[in-house]
């Protein structure tokens, strides 16, 4: 039976196991929402501060470390909460984005204020009762937490770009779409905003972007969403490929391209977002989520 006491610390584990999972599967968004921060330079922190949620999680269900777990989780919510507080003032930024795209959970600045402080006096009341039911770890829980961390790091590190936002800006960047081979390939009307998606069959990165293409529309974050598959006349499994991917994705509407016409994109997938006949970003590997990605 668990003692009543470790409740206030199952509780806060569980809010940051959920919190790093919820981030987990697209950490080159957390990227991005901590770019939004108006916090650049410490993107690069995105996969760790992700795995340091789940491990304080783990450690605060399972009773080990209590103590040690209290304080660092109260630092990390006194950071987390100053650096919402200077991203909501300085860069309007409303929606921590604390559980990430896989858990949606509504959020607003009171909410988050208000649910950070009481994380925190949970975090007080267990240091100071930790010494009341702290127990010896289990080899079962040694071999859980070990196992959840190595596999967490794993998929951390598949959506992970380390240099996403500090290599040179891409040379379309900031370009008039009609000033680019993009021109071509527009089909928006003057004005709108696009995003014009450039992605193959046969990329797993791509395929892991498509529900995110989907949001893109489905949530108006640009007028105009349009998908171009580049393909290789030249491959003998294009045809299941392709029957493949429209089982899979009915509703996406794709123009295919053949692979020598489009010379211009390095990788697949790459996605261009344009607004006032302008390139503003260029995003090469997963598309992010919307929810994710101001701009």
């Amino acid at each position: 039976m668990i003692n009543c006491k470790r409740i206030p610390a199952i509780l806060v584990g569980l809010a940051f196991v959920l919190s790093g999972l919820g981030k987990i599967g697209n950490i080159i968004g957390f990227q991005h929402l901590i770019f939004d921060y108006g916090l650049s330079i410490f993107h690069l922190l995105a996969p760790f501060i992700v795995l340091a949620e789940i491990l304080l999680g783990i450690l605060l269900i399972f009773n080990v470390q209590i103590r040690a777990a209290s304080v660092v989780g109260i630092c990390m919510l006194v950071i987390f909460t100053c650096a919402f507080l200077y991203g909501w003032l300085e860069n309007d930024i409303t929606d921590c984005g604390c559980f990430g795209y896989y858990l949606p959970i509504p959020s607003s600045p009171t909410l988050t204020f208000i649910r950070n402080v009481l994380l925190i006096l949970l975090l007080i009341w267990t240091y100071y009762h930790a010494t009341e039911y702290t127990q010896t770890i289990e080899q079962w829980e040694k071999t859980t937490i070990y196992t959840i961390m190595f596999s967490a790091t794993f998929v951390a590190g598949m959506s992970y770009k380390p240099f996403a936002f500090t290599k040179h800006r891409h040379p379309y960047e900031n370009q008039l779409i009609t000033d680019t081979p993009l021109g071509s390939y527009t089909t928006a009307e003057q004005g709108d905003s696009e995003l014009i998606f450039f992605f193959s069959y046969s990329c797993p990165h791509c395929i892991n972007s498509m529900e995110n293409f989907k949001a893109w529309g489905a949530t108006n974050a640009v007028d105009n969403p349009v998908a171009y598959v580049v393909v290789d006349s030249t491959n003998t499994h294009i045809d299941s490929l392709r029957n493949l991917f429209r089982f899979r994705y009915p509703s996406i509407q794709v123009r295919e391209l053949n692979i020598d016409s489009t010379k211009f994109i390095d990788a697949y997938p790459s996605a261009f977002l344009i607004k006032n006949d302008t390139i503003q970003y260029v995003i090469i590997g997963e598309l992010p989520s919307p929810y994710l990605f101001e701009w």
